[in-house]
């Protein structure tokens, strides 16, 4: 062979490895192009994992292939594709720490391993080996890490000693892996996103639904009524077979059953005594707990209903006591012929749906009570004593029933919040999450610190600008931006000071001038949007749960009442928050509260004594002006007053105002037993009451209480 022979043959040698060199590198963009297209898909598909595997196949030796996720929440590793040479492979979930998957994502390095090395880290204890053989010939596993976590990795192995992978073959599925890990990481981002919105929409039903109830429960006043309604919500929302509400009888020594229903057939009533022995209602109501059953033999052993022929043992039951007033009322019960049939959501609904109950039970059972004295006021004058008894809990219900436009009103505007805010969110996940894995890949380090910067300075607390105010500093940052040569400066500005990130423009300067910088303001801006309207969701729900609260403690009442040690303050503010509605509309309300010990009273009947004068007060102002409560110590005694700015009294008017039965209130509009009720309630305390009013300025009522409690 002449040397211009040899040097021809060596010239097309190395064209032909030049030519299959730039044949793999044209295969490997197109790989990686197909990889980045399968982002378009919300969640991962047997589709699109095969099509990965596809793609892989084209790159090397890939007819045994994996592509496993990791859950470092409960440690498990789960296999989501494999193709296997061997039949009897199926996918499969496993401990993290067994195996070399776990070295893989442990280390968080490519892995190529042949029989040798699998052995020596057996040896070493770096690989627990379940198997306890390998049964590959030649294995590579790369892991899927993005934005510094760990997902999973692909493997690929083979079989044959034929197919043996090499150092190269292992920086390409690494290489690949690290595209495919972004693609991963959308997808498990997407399904943690669609699974909280899921969540926020079972949530956001629920609450619906419990409004629902306690809105239904607390509009009757007829006790099987209620029970009814009761069973037709609680069997909407919970797996439900049998449902039973229990009463403590008038006598106090028993517990009667006035309604129960097991499989659509309602029992006839009955009764157990406190000391039944496998009552499990009386068990609830003796220990004063909710009793959670999954106990058969438990269940077993209770009494069945008298009238109903049991289709199906009850294997899972929840009793819970009724408690108005801190008093116990009787025990709601729901059960179920299944097994494990009540989750903690499921306990949840139920806990708060019979408070519902508890409040409308004891207020029928009020009203029950009412009803029955007037008429035997009616009968006999003898009984008046007992009939103003009564009369005092028909005034808290009548004002009760004027409060209840304002308060639904009070719900409603944060809830209307709420459900903004909630909108707000989905649209801003629906454009800032989705598009941020994309963005941040685009961003080399500096700028993703520079962009982590401007997220917190966004969710950072800030002083509210007026919108002149906001207008001038948008001008200036426009100014500054065009100087520095920036296009859609005033675009720019209005973004920048909404995001808080105006005052330092030269370090957000990198981010403005990146091609992406239109998408990174956009992104920072929805995100902030998330922050922001996730804050006045919290802020909605506190108003809520305060005014839930607030209605609660002012509607509950009945049984024997006991004299305790009680903040005067808390019960002025219950007050307060039951009338807010009327007050924000055109009063101004200040506080003069010192520091009190608690006073020994009975709670309900002073907090009845603040209704009636706040009320009195806010209808001789007629709802305009100024409303002031004081609160501070005379030695023993603790003074209370409430003054008005309203029309005030004349001497004879005010000589007659705690007579029973006059009123200077329209026809209708009042019943004259107001004050006459405050005076009693003051009386039994040991307390007194003074007025002070003059014509055309205002009243002040003025209380006075012994802060040892009546003699």
């Amino acid at each position: 062979m002449t040397e211009d022979t040899a040097h021809l043959l060596q010239r097309i040698g190395a064209l032909e490895t030049e030519l299959a060199e730039r044949r793999r590198s044209e295969e490997l963009q197109r790989a990686l192009y197909e990889i980045a297209s399968l982002s378009a898909a919300d969640t991962p598909q047997h589709a699109h994992y095969a099509e990965l595997h596809a793609i892989v196949g084209r790159l090397m030796y890939a007819k045994n292939f994996i592509i496993a996720t990791y859950d470092a929440d409960d440690g498990m590793i789960r296999q989501q594709y494999l193709v296997d040479e061997d039949p009897d492979e199926v996918l499969a979930s496993f401990p993290f720490g067994e195996g070399i998957s776990s070295l893989v994502i442990r280390s968080r390095l490519p892995w190529l391993m042949d029989h040798a090395l699998f052995e020596s880290l057996v040896a070493a204890g770096e690989i627990r080996a379940p198997r306890g053989i390998a049964d590959f010939s030649s294995w590579m596993g790369a892991p899927l890490i993005a934005q510094d976590k760990v997902y999973g990795l692909i493997i690929v192995q083979s079989y044959s000693a034929d197919v043996t992978y090499t150092r190269e073959d292992l920086a390409l599925l690494n290489y690949v892996a690290s595209h495919v890990a972004a693609i991963v990481a959308r997808w498990q981002a997407n399904i943690a996103l669609k699974r909280a919105h899921d969540e926020l929409a079972a949530s956001a039903e629920t609450l619906r639904l419990l409004g629902d109830i306690g809105k239904d429960l607390t509009g009757s006043l007829d006790v099987l009524s209620i029970c009814r309604t009761m069973e037709r919500h609680i069997g909407a929302l919970l797996p439900m077979d049998a449902f039973g509400v229990a009463l403590l009888s008038p006598a106090g020594d028993s517990l009667d059953y006035v309604h129960y229903v097991e499989d659509g057939v309602v029992d006839s009533n009955t009764s157990y005594p406190l000391d039944h022995a496998t009552s499990l209602a009386v068990l609830t109501f003796r220990e004063d707990r909710e009793l959670t059953l999954f106990n058969e033999t438990q269940l077993i052993a209770a009494p069945t209903a008298t009238n109903i022929t049991e289709s199906a043992p009850i294997l899972s039951a929840v009793f819970r006591p009724l408690i108005a007033n801190g008093r116990r009322i009787g025990v709601v019960t729901v059960q179920s012929h299944h097994a494990d049939a009540y989750r903690e959501r499921d306990l949840e609904v139920f806990r708060s749906a019979t408070a519902y109950a508890a409040i409308a039970l004891a207020n029928a059972d009020a009203y029950a009570t009412a009803e029955a004295a007037r008429a035997q006021a009616a009968q006999s004058l003898s009984d008046q004593h007992e009939a103003e008894a009564h009369l005092v809990h028909s005034e808290k219900m009548a004002a009760l029933g004027q409060l209840i436009a304002g308060v639904a009103h009070e719900i409603n505007t944060p809830i209307g919040a709420i459900k903004s805010s909630g909108s707000n969110i989905t649209e801003a996940l629906n454009s800032a999450l989705l598009d941020l894995p994309a963005l941040l890949v685009e961003l080399d380090a500096n700028d993703r610190v520079r962009f982590s910067d401007l997220l917190k300075r966004a969710s950072a607390r800030a002083a509210m600008m007026t919108t002149r105010e906001e207008r001038a500093v948008v001008r200036e940052v426009t100014a500054r931006l065009e100087a520095m040569g920036l296009d859609q400066a005033r675009h720019r500005a209005s973004l920048l000071v909404q995001l808080q990130s105006h005052t330092d423009l030269e370090t957000m300067l990198p981010l403005l001038r990146h091609p992406a910088a239109d998408r990174i303001l956009d992104t920072a801006h929805g995100i902030a949007t998330i922050t922001t309207n996730a804050a006045n969701i919290n802020t909605a729900v506190d108003r809520v749960a305060k005014i839930i609260f607030a209605l609660k403690s002012f509607s509950r009442f009945g049984g024997v009442q006991v004299w305790t040690a009680s903040d005067l303050r808390e019960g002025l503010e219950t007050v307060v928050t039951i009338y807010q509605n009327q007050i924000k509309h055109g009063i101004e309300l200040v506080r003069q509260y010192q520091d009190l010990p608690p006073v020994r009273c009975l709670p309900d009947e002073i907090n009845q004594v603040w209704t009636n004068l706040v009320h009195n007060a806010l209808q001789a102002m007629d709802h305009k002006g100024t409303l002031t409560l004081g609160l501070r110590r005379d030695g023993e005694n603790a003074l209370v007053s409430v003054t008005d700015t309203g029309c005030g009294m004349t001497p004879e008017v005010r000589a007659r105002i705690f007579d029973a039965f006059f009123t200077t209130k329209p026809a209708g509009e009042g019943t004259g037993l107001g004050l006459d009720i405050v005076r009693k309630i003051i009386d039994k305390h040991g307390g007194r009451i003074l007025v002070d009013s003059e014509v055309g300025k205002g009243s002040t009522f003025t209380v006075s209480l012994p802060i040892a409690g009546a003699g």
